[in-house]
């Protein structure tokens, strides 16, 4: 296991293109024993960087701020947030992939979110969704009553089909350990936490989004990943073909609970859409290493259980798509 010296360098370098900000953080903490030790008092799932980062943020600590000097003095309210708050980022981007995923899947379709975090994940047929092909053409998938307010621009790589439908989604719900609610401050604020510094974008994605959901509030449930699957899933129409999808969630379970996890999804009716490092999932895993070859820090969507393209962590690139 990495040292969590070791896990906030690693983390600086991945972090260098996105936020210069979190990245000279992180190197600060990596360079700190005293930081190393405070945040080694936390349970190790607890102990992440961008967890540690916003919960620095989310008590106070401004973006010029020095987060050596902040978590010295202000360690209690950090690792109490720390180890109330999980980074449940909802990031909107992927719900272009999850319209590609979706394309073939007969409707009316029953949308169940695992991981939904705030449920912006649930509203994929509310945003309009501009993807560029391979040879740089826009095409735009527009919601049923016209383009919306919030658009996701996508890349496709050489070969990928362009989705062309906006799903017939007529029943929608997310399971969450602990969901946020629009309509708690708090809540909206640790959201809103969770976008990087420096990334504007995002963070306009992101109110759009906002302001889309108080709109079309999706309905949340409080439950476990696992033991709650089947029980929400219950609740869906019957006429209506029932979708799981689980982007970037699963790797927050322990390897045992998502082999719990597939074995419960795979006895559901209907299909599972995932999102995943290529390693989080052995078996979608080794599949891809066949028809998708290439990084262990690739993403791989699955559709029940088979990769069927590599795809950026947030959803803003298709690279590849299997084909047949």
């Amino acid at each position: 296991m990495s040292t969590t010296a070791e896990r906030y360098r690693r983390f600086a370098r991945e972090a260098a293109p996105r936020s210069r900000t979190y990245a000279a953080w992180a190197e600060a903490i990596a360079d700190d024993d005293e930081c190393l030790a405070l945040i080694d008092t936390l349970p190790v799932a607890d102990r992440q960087p961008v967890l540690v980062l916003s919960a620095a943020r989310f008590s106070g600590l401004s973006t010029h701020g020095d987060i050596r000097a902040w978590l010295e003095g202000e360690w209690d309210a950090v690792a109490q947030i720390a180890r109330q708050r999980a980074t449940q980022t909802n990031d909107p981007r992927r719900t272009t992939p999850l319209l590609a995923a979706l394309q073939g899947i007969r409707g009316p379709i029953a949308l169940l979110e695992v991981g939904a975090s705030a449920g912006l994940g649930l509203l994929v047929d509310r945003y309009s969704h501009i993807l560029i092909d391979a040879a740089g053409v826009e095409h735009r998938v527009d919601p049923v009553d016209g383009p919306s307010t919030l658009e996701l621009r996508c890349t496709l790589g050489a070969g990928v089909p362009v989705p062309t439908a906006m799903p017939d989604i007529v029943w929608r719900a997310g399971l969450e350990r602990s969901p946020l609610r629009l309509d708690r401050a708090d809540d909206e604020r640790w959201l809103r936490t969770l976008i990087w510094p420096e990334e504007r974008e995002r963070a306009a994605q992101l109110d759009a989004a906002i302001a889309i959901a108080r709109e079309h509030p999706p309905h949340l449930v409080a439950g476990d990943a696992v033991d709650g699957l089947a029980a929400l899933a219950a609740h869906a129409p019957p006429d209506a073909t029932l979708v799981v999808a689980s982007p970037a969630v699963l790797v927050y379970l322990s390897p045992a609970d998502r082999a719990r996890f597939a074995a419960v999804v795979a006895e559901l009716p209907g299909h599972w859409l995932s999102l995943d490092g290529r390693r989080v999932l052995p078996d979608v895993g080794e599949a891809a290493d066949a028809v998708l070859p290439g990084s262990d820090d690739d993403f791989v969507l699955s559709r029940d259980g088979r990769p069927i393209a590599v795809v950026s962590a947030h959803g803003d690139v298709i690279e590849r798509w299997v084909h047949g």
